[in-house]
């Protein structure tokens, strides 16, 4: 979603504390809506830039979740044992809680939920003009179907992304006599942490300290199994993370990734375009990460993926690739220059053709040249 509007207005102490049991009923998600899919099926509130003593919690009941078929009749709890993250929209821009918790009372099924509660979101977003409520309907509708999606898939559920537990409903009684419908899902607790959490162990009075962050070669195999897991997702459940900073890829203590934050994907199946391994003249297999990411390089641009997320990762990546870019299009080159047969696509003429390898270091040019890249003429 687009920048929003930070906006402070009268709201109670969060529900979600530790100790909290919510009683839930499976719910069925709304479709996904805005962007690529479909156009938004709630009303604009308008709620205005001036708007800065709304009772959030009044505003959540006047302009409640949206419906899809009634919840399940049979109730279950999900008991919270602690937070990852209570967003605020004063201090963090709003967003989804994320908690851990137990279901029905079996501390053995320690679990996590996302809580799409529109009252600790932006009240409205500047670009939309989408309230607090339509932007917690479509961060779900979106997630929530994106792990529907992936789960099923061999290869992708419960291993490159968190195991889903489904989509729940339930309510919250925080003004006397009335209660309010609240949105979550229900994943895997996956155990490690976040490569930006490491990040952040290593930081020290707003540095990075580079002797306290794993050794380069264990980053650099964080970095390629990340690229390999998104592009099996994308092309095996048809799902584009659309999201790949260092916030939301998790590391096992066996050092294996996990995706996470799917409420920016593209989920294919409900989006307008088509997935392009479904185009006329699609290839049987998906594009190389040399292609998807070149040349990724902190503070560059890349003619491949528009959505250049090299910024974010510069804490993690050698520090010499900041001074000379061409090393990072050098490691894309030798890591996967050689791919598994099967595994990928050949580089196309449109990578090996696009000027811009022109403008590259003649050591560069001869590695392209290796793997088909026509000569540059003397």
């Amino acid at each position: 979603m687009a920048a929003a509007t930070a906006t402070r207005s009268s709201v109670s102490p969060s529900p979600y504390r530790e100790g909290v049991e919510l009683r839930i009923r499976k719910h069925v998600p709304p479709t996904p809506f805005g962007a690529g899919y479909g156009p938004c099926p709630r009303r604009k509130v308008g709620v205005g830039p001036d708007a800065t003593d709304v009772d959030r919690v009044a505003f959540a009941m006047d302009n409640p979740p949206l419906e899809t078929e009634p919840a399940a009749t049979e109730e279950h709890t999900f008991t919270i044992t602690g937070s990852k993250t209570l967003r605020r929209f004063h201090v963090d821009g709003g967003g989804a809680h994320v908690v851990t918790g137990y279901f029905d009372r079996d501390k053995g099924v320690v679990c996590l939920a996302k809580i799409y509660d529109g009252v600790y979101y932006p009240l409205e977003n500047q670009d939309s003009g989408w309230d607090s409520m339509t932007l917690a309907d479509a961060d779900y509708a979106i997630e929530a179907w994106a792990y529907e999606t992936m789960q099923p898939v061999q290869g992708v559920g419960a291993k490159l992304v968190p195991e889903y537990y489904g989509t729940w409903t339930f309510t919250v009684a925080d003004r006397p006599n009335r209660r309010r419908w609240v949105r979550m899902l229900l994943l895997q607790l996956v155990p490690g942490e976040t490569v930006l959490a490491k990040i952040l162990k290593a930081t020290k009075n707003n540095s990075v300290q580079l002797s306290l962050l794993p050794d380069q070669d264990t980053r650099l195999r964080v970095l390629k199994d990340t690229f390999e897991a998104a592009i099996s997702i994308w092309w095996e459940a048809e799902v584009l993370h659309g999201d790949l900073s260092p916030r939301n890829v998790m590391v096992r203590p066996d050092g294996s990734v996990v995706l996470i934050d799917f409420n920016q994907a593209v989920v294919y199946p409900f989006h307008y375009r088509s997935h392009p391994k479904h185009n006329k003249d699609a290839r049987p297999l998906p594009h190389s990460p040399i292609e998807r990411h070149w040349p990724f390089a902190p503070g560059t641009g890349t003619f491949a993926d528009p959505g250049n997320q090299g910024n974010q990762w510069a804490s993690w990546v050698p520090q010499s690739w900041l001074q000379n870019p061409e090393l990072a299009a050098e490691w894309l080159l030798k890591t996967w220059g050689s791919p598994a047969p099967g595994k990928y696509a050949p580089l196309s003429d449109y990578f090996f053709n696009h000027p811009a390898h022109a403008e590259r270091s003649r050591k560069l040019q001869a590695a392209l040249e290796k793997l088909g890249r026509e000569p540059a003429k003397k």
